[in-house]
């Protein structure tokens, strides 16, 4: 089962590497075409502004997906400084599964909503493109989280999760010294 939560980790971190940076470049790109356009022949597309912006939130999101993989989101940690190692194992898993069910009722109701805008045929003004085309980067990301999330709990209940030891690497953090 390990080799297969590997695997899983693998192909996700790839999908996300992939997407983070060809959106990131991509939206670039559009920005500064944009901005050579219309300072240098006073023209533009009008697509380019919501394409940018539609490139770079796509991209955050993915690049959240990795940040929960990577233990990098922003949280308080005054509770699990001031219990045991295995009471904060209990409320890491209590945070995790309490996570992945908000990141699961969002992926599923971005889904209804996309689902909703194919349904009514809704374009966006500037672009012309689909409304769920757009709107399904919401389910798309949030599973992707979801997914995160439930190789997080895997691995917390295997003992194997990432400890930063509270946003410090452990050669980082100050020891105790020995009574003496």
């Amino acid at each position: 089962m390990n080799s297969v939560v590997q695997k899983i980790d693998r192909w996700l971190s790839g999908i996300e590497y992939v997407l983070i940076g060809g959106l990131t470049l991509l939206a670039l790109t559009i920005g500064t075409l944009q901005v050579f356009l219309r300072y240098s022949f006073n023209t533009g597309y009008t697509w380019s502004e919501e394409a940018f912006t539609l490139c770079t939130i796509a991209a955050m999101l993915f690049a959240g997906s990795r940040a929960v993989r990577d233990d990098q989101h922003v949280r308080v940690e005054l509770v699990p400084l001031l219990v045991s190692p295995k009471v904060g194992k209990v409320l890491r898993l209590i945070a995790h599964m309490a996570t992945l069910l908000l990141c699961a009722y969002y992926a599923y109701a971005g889904l209804l909503y996309a689902q909703f805008t194919y349904q009514i045929g809704s374009t966006s003004p500037n672009s012309g493109t689909p409304d769920w085309v757009i709107y399904c980067i919401v389910p798309v990301t949030l599973g992707m989280f979801a997914l995160r999330y439930v190789i997080r709990i895997y691995r917390v209940l295997r003992d194997e999760d990432i400890d930063t030891t509270h946003g410090f690497s452990a050669e980082l953090t100050p020891k105790s010294e020995p009574a003496p």
